[in-house]
């Protein structure tokens, strides 16, 4: 006698060995089951190694040597594999009008005594400069916002400056 179309399935009994089953409502909350084990999102502000990103980052291009959270005004350096090589530490950004912005940027160079010629002779140590348009990460007051820069702590700017180097990749996230 023929089976037809509708074959016996055989069922497999092993622990673990169940279908994933996913909601809707369930993505939508963080909580994700799979076989029979639920595993809740990490909540908003997790610490490092929690995220969802690289790294533990919310950054989500594994080849970057360097992400920036903006609204968190967290920045971490990366090995360009996905590990986290130092962070997060704390940076100020772009004030409004002078925003910093999102997106993936390649290093183009750096200067380690960098004199702003477009803000009044501002010196900014450190600077690596991540697009066109003079924006950089440097050493600088945490105080009060940027035009447009990444400013980092004295330390954290000769590591980023140390670290980082032309055509290493940066991801800036909002």
């Amino acid at each position: 006698m023929s089976q037809g179309r509708h074959r016996k399935q055989r069922r497999d009994d092993r622990p673990g060995a169940g279908r994933v089953a996913l909601s809707a409502a369930a993505v939508g909350m963080g909580v994700i089951q799979l076989s029979g084990v639920a595993a809740a999102a990490p909540a908003p502000g997790a610490p490092a190694g929690t995220a969802p990103g690289v790294g533990g980052t919310p950054c989500t291009t594994p080849a970057i040597k360097a992400c920036v959270d903006l609204s968190e005004n967290r920045t971490w350096l990366l090995d360009g594999r996905g590990a986290v090589v130092l962070g997060p530490v704390a940076n100020t950004h772009g004030a409004p009008g002078h925003e910093t912005p999102v997106g993936d940027f390649v290093v183009q160079r750096k200067d380690r005594y960098h004199v702003s010629q477009e803000f009044e002779g501002a010196k900014m140590p450190y600077a690596v400069f991540f697009d066109n348009n003079g924006r950089a990460f440097h050493q600088g007051t945490l105080e009060r916002q940027s035009a447009g820069c990444v400013r980092l702590n004295e330390a954290d700017a000769k590591r980023f400056f140390e670290h980082l180097n032309p055509n290493d990749r940066v991801q800036i996230v909002p």
